[in-house]
């Protein structure tokens, strides 16, 4: 059985001193998982001015940073200056997949733009074509991983299967299958680990203990999700770019509620 993730308060209001308490003076590295941003560019920018990222702090981006949202291309952008301010991992998900299966086969594009692509390559112009893509963009695209491991967590895009080593692991495990909580098991290394890709309708992380699903379907008027495993810490904001209150329910179910009424 893979150890439990740390458990604390998550609660995302900002917390002020107290006029006698002291200041932390050392700051410990952190490493952070950001779960699938796909362009949801506000909701990254809100997560990152409240992590407030240190130069020794790691990002670990679990896939799917495009697609979807409106600024797919800025969120490149913003990933791409993250890379001077701290140490920043790039898994890939099925969707940059896609966007790199669609360069070489008008099949493949067509299946891209139809699953989310179309956003992407309007954000560069409109209407967008694969030429408008810059190759600083292609080169991030490409250089992402398949998965990330430290002292304690794995770290990948859609799941893993649990008797094998990671640099065993089928490509297709790694980024497209679903995250299933009756069929997971914990891993061999005993790590916990931590994933995306299966979006969490609820807006609320998945936490099987030895692995955690942080997909909170951003795009989906849900939440985008940024977690420290070994603290537990959690933070989360809209596609507005709003940071979530402890216990504010998401835009989703708003909407269900008010479309209901009206039905």
């Amino acid at each position: 059985m893979g150890r439990s993730f740390a458990r604390r308060s998550t609660s995302l209001a900002r917390l002020s001193l107290l006029p006698d308490q002291p200041l932390m003076a050392a700051h410990s590295p952190r490493i952070i998982a950001i779960a699938d941003v796909h362009g949801c560019l506000n909701a990254l920018d809100a997560l990152l001015e409240a992590i407030a990222p240190a130069s020794d702090d790691t990002l670990v981006f679990l896939g799917d940073m495009i697609d979807h949202g409106r600024d797919s291309r800025d969120t490149i952008e913003r990933i791409i200056g993250l890379e001077s301010q701290c140490a920043v991992v790039r898994i890939t998900g099925n969707h940059e997949e896609m966007m790199l299966w669609a360069r070489d086969d008008q099949k493949a594009l067509a299946y891209w733009e139809n699953h989310g692509g179309a956003p992407t390559l309007s954000s560069y112009r409109f209407p967008g074509r694969l030429q408008d893509i810059p190759e600083e963009h292609w080169r991030l695209v490409e250089r992402c991983v398949p998965y990330y491991e430290t002292e304690g967590f794995l770290f990948t895009h859609a799941n893993y299967a649990p008797d094998l080593p990671m640099a065993e692991q089928a490509g297709s495990q790694l980024r497209w299958t679903l995250f299933d909580p009756q069929e997971m098991r914990p891993h061999m290394s005993g790590k916990p680990v931590l994933v995306g890709h299966t979006e969490q309708s609820s807006g609320e992380v998945l936490d099987l203990g030895f692995a955690m699903c942080l997909d909170t379907a951003c795009w989906r008027y849900g939440w985008l999700t940024a977690i420290e495993p070994s603290t537990g810490e959690m933070w989360q904001a809209s596609k507005w770019g709003v940071l979530r209150e402890q216990g504010e329910e998401s835009h989703r179910e708003r909407l269900t509620m008010l479309f209901g009424a009206n039905e």
